[in-house]
């Protein structure tokens, strides 16, 4: 019995390189996860595939062990996986040189010590790919769809190649020259629309902001770009509430790191003007949940500018799945001040959770939100003041205001629009033949 031919290549990388106790905690993991998983359960031949750094080859990957049950223990990604090989780059160091050589020989006898042990070796990995003749698609972070698309490219430059850009958020809020993990970014993204792949958007913003960008910079426009929105669809856990005791105010919910452009500071100014017109205001705790490392108030309150509304923040750091759901479940609002998004998965997970929405409109989040969010300026503190207390004063009303599920969209809505994508692209072998043939026949005739 001869095993059936793939119709797609789909890249799992990218999986291997979370850090959190929950694939929910990065919105590209999630994505890629939960969109493997309906590739995996509908009846399409689809070759999970993982590369190795060691060989720059790209090896097959079984499934069954990551997609079988609902719910994987991202603990057991390593051991699936193997460990992700991380590169070292001297750059970063430029201004120290010596720390520099310490780092790299640190980093050299560190992966050395993780080969020798086998952390490289999944027990999930498998041979690698042989006569490629089916697209590829990366939903992963963009270095790891940089390599593929090269790596397609120099074996097999005739078969397409479908890559998904989340955002260009680097790009946007630093300055490459200044910056080097910006620098670093935009280095993948030329290399990779050099190859000309598919590219496929997560909202109408993220594709007019990705073709404006190429077009400022005078790099070469994808081969096609489709918008695939992504999902509301939350998967709920049996929730497990991750605090003592539950506020007596109730609580706002605020998700991502409460630095940088998740712009938690606006909620906090908001409380601030709050307090200043009713010290002894009723305010609910603000409760932040996500990748946020310790000290990340702190660094927002070095001048104590919220030290008066410290004790209304409260921080969970990388929430499980069973806590993010009871997060959801209980919370008056999420709160979601963002001043960029590719998407904006958050907003939608409280939509489909019955939880009302307070949210930035900003870039793509209004895609996301649609007619049932509260909108606000990201930079506008009074107007979210405002917001929050008429929220306060109608928050039962505005549960029974939000959608139903059957009306937002589900992660098998993504997998379908994805392949329909590919198939509306996609040249079937027939096809490439005959162009070659055309091609050698004009040749001979030269």
């Amino acid at each position: 019995m001869t095993t059936p031919k793939p119709k797609l290549y789909f890249d799992l990388t990218t999986l291997r390189q979370n850090r959190s106790t929950s694939l929910q905690a990065n919105g590209v993991t999630r994505t890629l996860y939960e969109t493997a998983k309906r590739f995996y359960k509908d009846d399409l031949e689809v070759t999970f595939i993982c590369h190795d750094a060691r060989t720059n080859e790209y090896v097959s990957v079984q499934a069954d062990p990551l997609f079988k049950d609902d719910d994987l223990n991202p603990e057991h990604l390593p051991d699936l996986l193997g460990a992700p090989v991380k590169a070292f780059h001297l750059e970063k160091y430029r201004n120290r040189k010596i720390k520099g050589l310490f780092h790299r020989l640190r980093h050299t006898l560190r992966s050395h010590a993780d080969e020798t042990i086998g952390a490289y070796d999944g027990e999930a990995l498998g041979e690698p790919l042989s006569d490629i003749d089916a697209p590829f698609l990366s939903l992963g972070n963009l270095e790891e769809a940089r390599r593929l698309t090269e790596y397609v490219k120099s074996r097999a430059p005739y078969v397409p190649v479908y890559v998904m850009i989340h955002d260009i958020s680097p790009l946007r809020l630093n300055d490459p020259e200044e910056d080097l993990g910006a620098k670093l970014w935009l280095e993948h993204l030329r290399r990779t629309v050099t190859t000309r792949p598919h590219v496929l958007a997560n909202s109408e913003y993220t594709r007019s902001d990705l073709l404006k960008f190429l077009a400022e910079q005078k790099l070469p426009s994808p081969q096609s770009t489709s918008v695939v929105h992504l999902a509301h669809e939350f998967q709920e856990a049996e929730p497990i509430y991750p605090l003592r005791q539950r506020p007596e105010n109730g609580f706002f919910l605020l998700l991502g790191d409460i630095r940088y452009r998740k712009n938690a500071k606006l909620v906090f100014d908001a409380y601030l003007h709050i307090l200043e017109h009713d010290e002894d205001a009723p305010l609910p705790q603000l409760i932040c949940a996500g990748a946020i490392p310790n000290g990340a108030f702190a660094s927002l309150n070095k001048n104590q500018k919220y030290t008066a509304i410290g004790k209304y923040v409260t921080i969970v750091q990388s929430p499980t799945q069973a806590e993010l759901t009871a997060l959801y479940k209980e919370a008056i609002a999420l709160v979601y001040p963002s001043l960029f998004e590719g998407y904006g998965l958050p907003v939608g997970e409280a939509l489909w959770m019955g939880t009302p929405v307070l949210a930035s409109n900003a870039t793509s989040i209004p895609e996301v939100g649609g007619d049932h969010c509260r909108y606000f300026d990201p930079h506008n503190s009074e107007e979210l003041a405002a917001l929050i207390q008429s929220t306060l004063q109608t928050k039962n009303a505005l549960r029974a205001e939000l959608p139903l599920r059957a009306e937002l969209r589900q992660w098998q809505d993504v997998k379908e629009d994805i392949w329909q994508a590919i198939q509306s692209h996609n040249a079937p072998p027939d096809k490439r033949s005959s162009v070659s043939k055309s091609i050698s026949q004009k040749l001979e005739e030269i």
